[in-house]
């Protein structure tokens, strides 16, 4: 017998051999105890699909929305199914139990159907075509009774004890949760409009009373089920509750806003686009460590619960900058037969606003400033709120004037979105920066009388700023805080938010204490600019006394966070 030849490449012989030498790892047997909430499940989603078939009431639905309402009904067991064949049983529960808790909502929207189906904003599954309300059929009671399997599924699915692998991060829950209640957000609003009277347009709010039970239900699950699966220690429950929540605002929002782009008398709202930014954000949620390791704090690191919420708060503020963007592009009234629409000159303030918060939110995205940008670009998203609710003033004034003809405009969904994606990154960046502040020493800072007097002159500066009107001409004054106005709401927004700005300055570590002056600072530029973007509504048109008090209040926060910045007395956290 001749000897076997041996391996040219000695090193990858030796480590050939270790690997053969080491034990195979085991695989985790197949959990197979939540096979039976798996196959309930399926049944709830096969009756859900023949109800559809059938049909829910003797009239047509707007579309063939059946198709589409399949799928959907039967992604959760699929999806299920799916974790427990990749040893993730808990995943697979979580998410059954997501979908349990929004079927208790939709068989109550489902029963409105039934008492009333002529008053339910559901083209995908009725369009009335005169004045007798359809009566329900056999598919509707198939349909409600696939909603109550469901429930049963997730039922036998919580049955199960799972221990917490870690202590649930923070940062992870409160962003999940916000985002959650974003998309609970989107939910209530009304997925489109309608230009046909027989065809209702309704919100949650504005729904039959079952229906607005129904739907509020749906909602309450996404910031609350998004915040009880992030809370749990172990990765899968987080994994398979957040893709629930998740997945179950798909199955919700899409078979409604597909009717929206499908059938001519009807026009998507901004309702789903606000839904779906929620889940484009959520959905890598599950896939974050759940949990952080004991880190020594003496070094100068950035906690990764913290971490996080900079990069959420980053990113939905440059939603929030491209939705203002939007915004000013589009158009905020739109009138009956092709008719020239007005310009509104007081949106354009909103350009310059959203740059400067979408500036911000970039150095949020890099670990290096997010913490010292962070005060600022939480000071600078009130821009936001001040130039949306002057556009918006002169929406709801021209709206009013041509009764009946002019209506919200698509820009007008994009400002609304803006202000929720702004109000979302300012909770984000305000709670990373409760999360920092655990981390710090706070108790030997004390008022810096320079900053304290300067926090007292920005403030009277700001009241005259923001109260009086920055734009004047002959018989025309702009929005003031003493106009008394709907714009006047974003003027308060605005002077609450440099007056607490400045007076926080005054007793924070001099880079938080910079920033929060600088912010501040970008928002009365943002204030001076508007002459300079509004000043063309009106003939003869002059820079009025809130822009020189702007400008002023601009150069003393700006004097201010040099001043800060000067101070030696800092702490690198």
């Amino acid at each position: 017998m001749s000897e076997r030849p041996r391996s040219p490449h000695p090193r990858l012989a030796d480590r050939r051999a270790a690997r053969g030498s080491e034990p195979e790892p085991e695989l985790e047997p197949l959990d197979t105890s939540l096979r039976p909430a798996v196959a309930v499940a399926a049944a709830g989603a096969v009756l859900q699909v023949v109800g559809l078939i059938l049909g829910v009431v003797d009239a047509p639905a707007g579309y063939t929305s059946w198709p589409l309402a399949a799928v959907l009904a039967l992604l959760p067991p699929i999806a299920a199914w799916v974790f427990i064949a990749n040893r993730r049983p808990s995943a697979a529960g979580a998410l059954l139990v997501v979908f349990a808790g929004v079927s208790v909502g939709r068989a109550v929207d489902a029963v409105q159907l039934a008492v009333d189906a002529g008053r339910v904003s559901r083209p995908d599954l009725v369009v009335v075509s005169g004045t007798v309300p359809p009566s329900p059929s056999i598919g509707l009671w198939l349909l409600i009774l696939g909603f109550v399997v469901t429930v049963v599924a997730g039922g036998l699915a919580m049955d199960r004890d799972r221990a917490a692998d870690e202590e649930p991060r923070r940062g992870l829950v409160v962003g999940a949760a916000g985002l959650g209640l974003l998309m609970a957000v989107g939910l209530v609003m009304a997925p489109f409009s309608s230009s046909n009277p027989l065809l209702p347009a309704d919100g949650v709010f504005d729904a039959p009373a079952l229906a607005m039970i129904g739907g509020l239900l749906v909602a309450l699950v996404m910031p609350v089920g998004a915040a009880v699966a992030a809370s749990a220690g172990d990765a899968d429950t987080v994994r398979g509750g957040i893709l629930g929540v998740g997945l179950a605002a798909l199955v919700v929002e899409l078979p409604p806003a597909v009717a929206a782009l499908v059938i001519p008398e009807l026009h998507l709202s901004a309702g789903p686009w606000i839904t779906l930014v929620g889940v484009a954000l959520l959905v890598p949620f599950a896939f974050v460590s759940v949990g952080r390791q004991e880190q020594n704090l003496d070094e100068e690191v950035d906690l990764p619960g913290r971490g996080n919420l900079h990069l959420g708060a980053g990113i939905v503020g440059l939603l929030a900058a491209v939705a203002g963007l939007v915004a000013v592009a589009l158009p905020l009234l739109s009138l009956p037969d092709d008719a020239a629409v007005p310009e509104n000159y007081a949106i354009r303030l909103l350009a310059p606003a959203s740059v400067l918060v979408g500036l911000l939110a970039v150095g949020l995205l890099v670990p290096s400033l997010a913490a010292r940008v962070r005060p600022a670009f939480v000071v600078a998203c009130a821009g936001i709120a001040l130039t949306v609710a002057s556009g918006f003033d002169t929406v709801l004034s021209a709206t009013g004037v041509i009764t009946s003809k002019a209506t919200p405009g698509a820009g007008v969904w994009f400002g609304a979105l803006a202000v929720l994606l702004a109000l979302a990154a300012v909770i984000i960046a305000t709670l990373a920066g409760a999360l920092e502040r655990e981390d710090v020493d706070l108790s030997e800072l004390d008022v810096r009388p320079v900053l304290g007097w300067l926090a007292g002159l920005a403030a009277l500066l700001a009241l005259g700023a923001f109260g009086f009107p920055a734009v004047s001409g002959p018989g025309y004054e702009s929005i003031g805080l003493w106009t008394f106005r709907i714009g006047s709401t974003g003027s308060v927004v605005a002077l609450l938010a440099v007056i607490v700005a400045a007076a926080l300055a005054a007793r924070s570590r001099p880079s938080r204490a910079a920033a929060l002056l600088f912010g501040a600072a970008g928002l009365a530029v943002v204030r001076a600019l508007e002459f300079v973007f509004t000043g063309g509504r009106v003939a003869g048109a002059e820079p009025a006394l809130g822009t020189w008090l702007a400008a002023g209040l601009a150069l003393v926060l700006i004097v201010g966070g040099v001043l800060a910045m000067s101070d030696k007395r800092d702490s690198t956290v």
